[in-house]
C-alpha cells in the first residue's frame, strides 16, 4: 500500500500490529500529510526501527515526475508523473484567489468521449488513494505554492475509481493535513450512476461535478458512450431526487461547446431549463480538441451562449481553456509530450 493513501484508522491498527505504543500512529500521519515528507527516514522522532519497517511495508514517492511544463500564457503548469509503468499527468491551475490542482485518478479513461483525448490512451487501470495524493503533494512541491483548491478532473473517470477517489479526498480534508475545505475539493463524474447514488446515501460533504456535455439525450449519446449505459433521464431523477440533501452551490453541470453541434438556442433553452428544474450551475467548456472534425466555437458564439443562460437565470461560469498551449486544458490530457521545459 502506498504511504500517502493510508488512513489514521489503519495506521492505528498498523502499530498495533508492530507492538507500539499508539500515539506514533498520529505521529506517522503528521509527518506524513503534515510535513508531506518523502520517505521514512525523515520521520526523525520515531524509532529506527519502526523507520524502517515503514520504508519496507509501504510504497512511497518515488518522485518520477517525468516532465514539468510551464505555460508561457497563463504560468498554468503540468507534471508527468509515472506510477509502475502507468503514466498520468496533473495540472497546476494558478488564479488571482486560489491555486488549484487538477489530479487524475486513472491511467488512460475507462471511457471514450468522442472530444477527449485520455480516452484515446491506452487504459492501464485505476490509481490508488495514495497515488492521487501524492500527485498533491509533489505538484504543490515542484511549484512551490500552497495549494487551495482540487478538481478531480484529470485523466480517468473518478466514480469508476470511487473508494480510492473518495478516500483521498477525506485525507487531503483532514485538518491534521492540508485541511483544504470540502466546498474546495469537487469530484468531477461522466454520470456513473451507482457512484452518484452512493455519493448520496453516503452524504458526501465534497463538491459534485457532472459532466453533461448534451442538453438533449440523443445528442449526448453521439459524443459521450456513458450515455447508453446510465441514460442522462435516469441520472437527472437521482438528482431530482436527492436535491435537497445537497448545499445550495454543491451540484455543477458541466458542459463542453461544440461548435454547431451544441450550441444552438435549443440547446441553451433545454439546458437552462435542467439546470433550474435541478438547481445547478453550470461550468462551459469551450472545446480543446479537434476529432472527428469538431470545432471549437468562436469567441463570439462563445459569448453569447454564456450571456444568453445567465439571461435565463442560470448562474453559467466560462471557464476558457488555461494551459491549452501546453496540452493541459480540460480534454486534453494524453500523456504525450514532444519536449522537456522545466519550471
Amino acid at each position: 500500500m502506498h504511504a500517502y493513501g493510508v488512513s489514521p484508522e489503519e495506521w492505528k491498527d498498523y502499530i498495533f500490529q508492530k507492538g507500539e505504543n499508539a500515539y506514533r500512529a498520529e505521529q506517522i500521519f503528521s509527518w506524513i500529510h503534515g510535513r508531506q515528507v518523502l520517505s521514512a527516514a525523515q520521520m526523525l522522532n520515531l524509532p529506527q526501527t519502526l523507520r524502517e519497517s515503514l520504508s519496507t511495508d509501504f510504497e512511497w514517492p518515488s518522485e518520477q515526475q517525468v516532465q514539468t511544463l510551464q505555460s508561457r500564457r497563463d504560468a498554468t503548469a503540468k507534471v508527468l508523473f509515472e506510477f509502475d509503468r502507468r503514466v498520468i499527468e496533473t495540472v497546476w491551475l494558478p488564479y488571482e484567489n486560489r491555486q488549484s490542482v487538477c489530479v487524475s485518478v486513472q491511467s488512460g479513461c475507462s471511457l471514450n468521449c468522442t472530444f477527449c483525448a485520455s480516452g484515446k490512451m491506452e487504459f492501464k487501470g485505476n490509481l490508488s488513494a495514495g497515488e492521487i495524493v501524492e500527485q498533491v503533494y509533489s505538484s504543490q512541491n515542484a511549484i512551490g505554492k500552497k495549494v487551495t483548491n482540487i478538481v478531480y478532473m484529470g485523466m480517468g473517470e473518478p466514480f469508476y475509481n470511487y473508494d480510492a477517489v473518495i478516500k483521498s479526498a477525506h485525507l487531503l480534508h483532514h485538518p491534521k493535513g492540508l485541511n483544504i475545505g470540502v466546498r474546495k475539493i469537487t469530484i468531477s463524474t461522466s454520470g456513473v450512476l451507482p457512484g452518484i447514488i452512493r455519493f448520496f446515501e453516503e452524504e458526501q460533504p465534497f463538491q459534485l461535478a457532472i459532466s453533461l456535455h448534451a442538453a438533449f439525450p440523443e445528442k449526448r449519446r453521439e459524443i459521450m458512450d456513458v450515455e447508453k449505459k446510465f441514460p442522462m433521464q435516469e441520472m437527472l431523477k437521482v438528482l431530482r431526487a436527492n436535491r435537497k440533501s445537497l448545499r445550495n452551490n454543491q451540484l455543477t453541470f458541466e458542459y463542453v461547446l461544440i461548435d454547431g453541434f451544441n450550441t444552438g438556442k435549443e440547446d441553451i433553452r433545454e439546458l437552462a431549463k435542467i439546470a433550474k428544474d435541478i438547481g445547478a450551475k453550470i461550468n462551459l467548456i469551450p472545446l480543446n480538441t479537434e476529432y472527428n472534425g469538431m470545432r471549437r466555437p468562436d469567441q463570439a458564439t462563445i459569448n453569447q451562449f454564456w450571456e444568453q443562460l445567465n439571461a435565463l437565470g442560470v448562474v453559467a461560469v466560462n471557464r476558457k481553456s488555461p494551459g491549452e498551449d501546453i496540452a493541459g486544458a480540460c480534454g486534453q490530457l494524453a500523456g504525450k509530450w514532444a519536449q522537456k521545459s522545466p519550471l
